[in-house]
């Protein structure tokens, strides 16, 4: 087998692990390895030291720039919201009790989900509130009319 085709093994091998390891490190690697592979099918390269030299600067290269590229434009960035306390976007909108709150502390159903809530106000089952804090598994609500509820930067 020609000595190339063990850089194209090498590096096909390692952009399909990227499937399975998901961290945008292998891909690069066998980028790196695949480029090696095809300079030494054309002739540029021949000796094995300069071979593993071109590997270990491309790979390197290719991790600094292009992974950093390619992350911010494939995840995101992460962006702090106002509330970095709701995560998941569900101060300011409405949920319906489910069953009277008993001490302040009950259920309450937000888009099919139920959710233990608890309330400064005695509310009564099949109420309208608005969710006003959400902090891990619990809510925080108040009656939906409840003007100290609602904020002007929140939508009904």
């Amino acid at each position: 087998m020609p000595e190339y085709s063990y850089w194209i093994i090498f590096g096909l091998i390692l952009v399909i692990a990227e499937f399975a390891l998901s961290g945008l490190v292998t891909i690069f690697l066998g980028l790196a390895a695949l480029l090696v592979g095809a300079l030494v099918f054309l002739g540029v390269l021949d000796n094995p030291v300069w071979e593993i030299t071109l590997f270990a600067g491309l790979s390197l290269l290719l991790l600094v720039f292009a992974r950093r590229y390619l992350r911010d434009r494939l995840f995101g960035r992460e962006t702090q919201g106002v509330n970095s306390d709701d995560s998941a976007g569900l101060v300011g909108a409405r949920a319906t009790v489910e069953g009277a709150f008993e001490n302040g502390i009950g259920t309450v159903r937000y888009r099919g989900a139920r959710w233990q809530a608890q309330s400064s106000q005695p509310l009564s089952d099949g109420q309208m509130v608005r969710i006003i804090r959400h902090d891990g598994l619990w809510l925080t609500v108040a009656p939906w009319s409840d003007p100290r509820a609602a904020t002007d930067d929140q939508n009904p």
